[in-house]
């Protein structure tokens, strides 16, 4: 007797389900501006190797920027290519990777421990709260974390390395580098050698395996260094791995932050995949397998490493989220019902610390004239001054994670799937809804005058810059040409106090106003608003 076909129905509701998911990552993609510096740094990299044709050498202001290799700027040129020099051009690469991460999750999982469990690793990376911004946003990280997972995936599984997955995992791997930098080798590095410590089989094959994976992960970078070398004598090479050093030793750019850091960012972040881990993260009995141990070491060497770098950015710990996610997919694939009760409680006030804060941010921006003469700061007053609404519905998402917060507490006798699968669902309804609500008005709060300032100067024939603060924004919305700088003021020192060419317009923090006019007396202040202040610098003045 022939056994009826399975029905297509679950699989039509997940393509469904996917296709909601990353219909999602693109809603409003192109309406909120880019932020400073991630996303506009690489960005302005990507635009002006289109508008230079140089797409070897990777550019600031068309001077050579160190602190990157050029993969995904390469990425962003293609982009750009199709959707134009915008939010959604510098956005869309990612949105890619977020297709094809949970692609590979759910491919690799299956293949360890069947389709279901391939499923949840997909559906916890993909719908826990950071995760979901990562695949809308313009920085590296998902493309980089990808690229080190597809490397490191079959040594870290326990799989036998024979000469094929040594070379594919070298290829994924020298793409990491070529992405971001030496820190993928790092984290290799450190993962064979936590490899060859706690597996004592055939130690001397896996080292010289696990060698030549990773000296075939430099070769995309060496290439890249070489075409460097031979067009600049070793430069911008020597700067770049200065950089890398740097970055390592020192807090970089006022990014510090204490020791606990990227645990916070991952439980509050990376949720709930990261509370729904920790049962089987913790438990190295219950979860035992290669690939268990593999992850679990995957997870502590990233999370060890980065607490150690004093530079501190929360995406730095975002590769952390794979083994997150593996966990809690392990975790709820094999537990009893009832027992996602010792979870409730971190569940729970994780989700009334969002809610707490998504029903304060928008009481205090509607209510922000009864409490603004209280603050001191006339930089932050000049912010909260700007005209920016808070309508009934940016309440919405507290309100929504109080409603789920009444459904969670109907199943806590529930398997824990179906526990699972509410927190995930509420999770993406939140990020759906929070996203549109507060981004553009926190955006407006932060950078909003100075984008509108830039923006207002593109095509103008002018040159553009900061005092007292860092900022990308005036290159990528003004849109500079590279032959405004082909002859001329090209320097600092040339555009604020020599005789320039053309008019400099450039922007500074509200409290660093008069010192400025102090160091450029002939600068005019054409107003201040949002908590910059803004200025116009003659051509051919000089003092």
């Amino acid at each position: 007797m022939a056994h009826p076909a399975p029905s297509p129905r679950p699989a039509k509701l997940l393509l469904i389900g996917a296709s909601v998911l990353v219909g999602s990552w693109l809603l409003g993609l192109n309406h909120l501006p880019l932020f400073d510096w991630d996303e506009l740094n690489f960005a302005e990299t990507a635009r002006e190797m289109l508008a230079s044709g140089n797409f070897l050498l990777p550019t600031i202001n068309y001077q050579p920027f160190h602190e990157k290799p050029p993969l995904f700027a390469w990425f962003q040129v293609l982009s750009m290519s199709i959707w134009g020099q915008n939010p959604l051009g510098a956005r869309f690469p990612n949105v890619v990777c977020g297709v094809l991460t949970l692609l590979v999750l759910w491919r690799l999982g299956k293949r360890l421990h069947g389709d279901p469990f391939g499923l949840w690793w997909a559906a916890l990376l993909g719908l826990s709260v950071l995760p979901q911004l990562y695949f809308r946003s313009g920085i590296i990280d998902p493309w980089f974390n990808l690229f080190i997972l597809l490397g490191l995936f079959p040594s870290l599984a326990g799989e036998r390395l024979n000469g094929r997955t040594v070379l594919i995992s070298g290829a994924w791997l020298g793409l990491a580098v070529l992405t971001k930098g030496p820190a993928a080798g790092l984290i290799g590095g450190l993962c064979w050698l936590g490899l060859l410590v706690l597996v004592p089989c055939e130690r001397p094959g896996r080292a010289v395996r696990y060698a030549l994976i990773g000296l075939l992960a430099l070769v995309p970078a060496a290439l890249w260094f070489a075409a460097l070398w031979w067009q600049d004598q070793g430069g911008l090479v020597l700067d770049f791995l200065a950089y890398q050093w740097r970055l390592f030793s020192k807090e970089d750019a006022g990014h510090g932050g204490f020791p606990g850091y990227h645990v916070v960012v991952l439980l509050l972040g990376c949720f709930p995949a990261g509370v729904f881990a920790l049962p089987a993260l913790l438990n190295r009995r219950a979860y035992a397998t290669p690939a268990d141990r593999g992850m679990r070491l995957l997870f502590w060497t990233v999370l060890i490493l980065f607490s150690i770098v004093n530079t501190k950015i929360v995406h730095y710990s975002s590769l952390c989220y794979f083994p997150l996610a593996w966990f809690a997919a392990r975790w709820v694939s094999s537990s009893a019902p009832g027992s996602v009760r010792h979870v409730q409680t971190a569940t729970a006030a994780i989700w009334g610390l969002y809610a707490l804060l998504s029903l304060a941010l928008p009481a205090a921006g509607s209510t922000v004239e009864l409490w603004l003469p209280r603050i001191q700061d006339a930089e932050l007053v000049s912010r909260l001054q700007l005209p920016v609404e808070w309508p009934w519905y940016t309440f919405l998402p507290g309100l929504l994670l109080l409603g789920g917060l009444a459904v969670l507490w109907q199943l806590q006798s529930a398997p824990p799937p179906r526990v699972l699968l509410a927190h995930l669902l509420i999770s993406f309804a939140f990020v759906s809804v929070a996203l549109p609500s507060f981004a553009p008005r926190l955006q407006a709060y932060s950078q909003g005058e100075a984008v509108a300032f830039f923006q207002s100067l593109e095509g103008k024939e002018v040159y553009l810059g900061t005092a007292y603060y860092k900022s990308y924004a005036h290159w990528f919305y003004a849109k500079i040409p590279p032959e405004r700088y082909a002859a001329g003021c090209q320097d600092r020192q040339c555009q604020f106090h020599g005789p320039t060419t053309l008019p400099l317009y450039f922007a500074s923090p509200l409290r660093k106003t008069e010192q400025v006019l102090r160091e450029v007396p002939d600068a005019q202040v054409l107003y201040s608003r949002g908590g910059f202040t803004f200025y116009l610098r003659p051509a051919a003045a000089a003092h």
